[in-house]
């Protein structure tokens, strides 16, 4: 059953994998059948078991009061937990999800569809039909994802033997090369795919969410109070699964009202709120190397629309709006730490770029946003004095407008970690460990923290303190794994949480 696939899972334990995840409807006896034979089939398999909800999610079931949202999360856990992901099209979308009775734009088939795209899941599509034209779900993927294994057979029976063809093959040399596949090397693409202009004077000019095309089907009208629920939902999350699923349901209920053209002000106004939760939640994920659905194109379009609407890329007097010059130089910041040798300067200069052009005309007092990327940046430049200098003026900003004690405990540990650099080394640990007194649950993210418990590792390193290094370690990794802060999670924070 397309929208009861399978236990709640967790992604961050390793040794959890699954070897395959079985999406479908559940539309006729003889497709629940080949299912639970699958199922079964597997159920004893040293490489991991095939999911499927019949057997192992009978508690899912939403006959028993389930909510929608809760099945919709442990499927899209446990499609992380997979190696596979395998989907039986039988030309039906899938069960809709439905909000105050009525059916939304997206459906449950549709979502663990866009999981396993967003995750770069190997995924083979059975199509089981006697039409030659593609169906709704395989116009979605054929929009998102081009490495597709598709098998297309005219039964079920012959469907079946293809699936039990390809989980009886030897998958281990597809999980190395898999494993070996480093994300530099997928940032690449993005970097070789985003514009010709390398002298960086085209600022804004980047790759479009979902290539600038309408995705998936649509109603006659967008459901703007579905769209505006489920960011409500969103907003209420901090685990980057969660907060990109409501967002990506908000997402599909505006799809008709394009974000490249609609001038409706609250479906704009709802576009503007879809892509600045995306970006953050994409950006703690580690989502750099999608080209389409990544941080950078969901920044691409939010800019793309501020620019063709007229509304501002930054206003002090609107701070709910965000900062686009700022959000832009994080992002090529971010792929510049993961992009092979031959790119990593030009990504640095492009966040530089963006630095630049958002200080060049911003009075003095909003510069605070800009300052600690600029000091990042000289950082990875090896200008270790530079980089104090420009954390040490946006804590002086932060402190003289009463910032928060979030932000000021982020700029404490940001400039600690840069006095590290200056082998300032006991002076350094307490000035992180100040910051981070005042970065709780309730002043800072988690995304954040764990940044901090990172930098207070390295600290704790540089000043022979080993024990200190790994109680930071194992919180940092416990908050990460927690909320899928993949960013956040390097080999040495690994290493010091054993």
């Amino acid at each position: 059953m397309d929208n009861l696939n399978t236990a709640k899972a967790t992604p961050a334990d390793k040794t959890d994998h699954h070897l395959a995840f079985l999406a479908s409807s559940w539309n006729s006896t003889e497709l629940r059948d080949l299912r639970v034979r699958i199922g079964q089939r597997f159920e004893n398999d040293t490489r991991g078991r095939v999911w499927v909800a019949e057997r192992d999610a009978k508690h899912l079931n939403p006959d028993h009061g389930i909510d929608q949202l809760e099945i919709i999360d442990a499927c899209l856990d446990a499609i992380e937990a997979s190696k596979l992901f395998i989907l039986v099209d039988t030309g039906e979308y899938g069960s809709h999800l439905h909000v105050r009775g009525a059916p939304s734009e997206s459906s449950f088939l549709e979502l663990e569809l866009f999981q396993a795209v967003l995750l770069s899941k190997p995924i083979h599509y059975v199509k089981v039909t006697k039409s030659s034209t593609p169906s709704p779900l395989l116009q979605l993927l054929s929009s998102l994802k081009s490495d597709v294994e598709l098998i297309e057979t005219s039964s079920l029976a012959t469907a079946e033997t293809e699936i039990l063809r390809r989980l009886d093959l030897d998958w281990s040399d597809r999980d190395k090369r898999t494993s070996l596949r480093s994300t530099a090397a997928l940032t690449d693409a993005l970097v070789e795919a985003r514009h010709n202009d390398w002298s960086n004077r085209a600022l804004f000019v980047e790759p479009q969410f979902l290539r600038d095309t309408v995705c998936g089907t649509t109603k006659a009208h967008p459901e703007l109070d579905v769209a505006e629920h489920y960011l409500i939902l969103a907003d209420q999350q901090s685990q980057t699964n969660r907060v990109l699923s409501r967002t990506w349901i908000a997402m599909r209920a505006l799809m008709i009202n394009h974000f490249s053209e609609t001038t409706d002000p609250k479906t704009v106004a709802l576009w503007d709120r879809a892509f600045k939760t995306w970006s953050r939640a994409a950006a703690w994920r580690g989502l750099h190397a999608h080209l389409w659905l990544g941080n950078v194109a969901a920044l691409g379009s939010l800019a793309g629309m501020r620019l063709r609407t007229g509304a501002a890329l930054f206003d002090p007097s609107l701070p709910d709006i965000g900062d686009l010059f700022d959000n832009l130089a994080s992002v090529y910041y971010s792929i510049s730490k993961r992009v092979s040798t031959r790119h990593r300067s030009a990504m640095l200069s492009r966040s530089s770029a963006y630095v630049e052009a958002g200080l060049a005309d911003r009075d003095s007092k909003y510069r605070g946003s800009l300052l600690p990327i600029r000091g990042s940046i000289n950082h990875r430049n090896h200008k270790f004095r530079a980089s104090v200098r420009d954390f040490t003026e946006a804590l002086n900003l932060a402190i003289r407008h009463d910032a928060g004690p979030g932000q000021i405990g982020f700029l404490l540990t940001e400039l600690g970690f840069a006095e590290l650099f200056l082998f300032k080394f006991g002076p350094a640990r307490r000035r992180i460990e100040e910051g981070l007194s005042l970065m709780t649950e309730n002043t800072s993210s988690p995304g954040f923290r764990v940044r901090a418990l990172r930098k207070h590792v390295r600290a704790s390193l540089a000043c022979f303190d080993i024990g200190g290094a790994k109680v930071s370690a194992r919180l940092a990794l416990q908050i990460a794994e927690k909320h899928r802060l993949y960013d956040q999670i390097d080999p040495l924070l690994r290493r010091m949480a054993k």
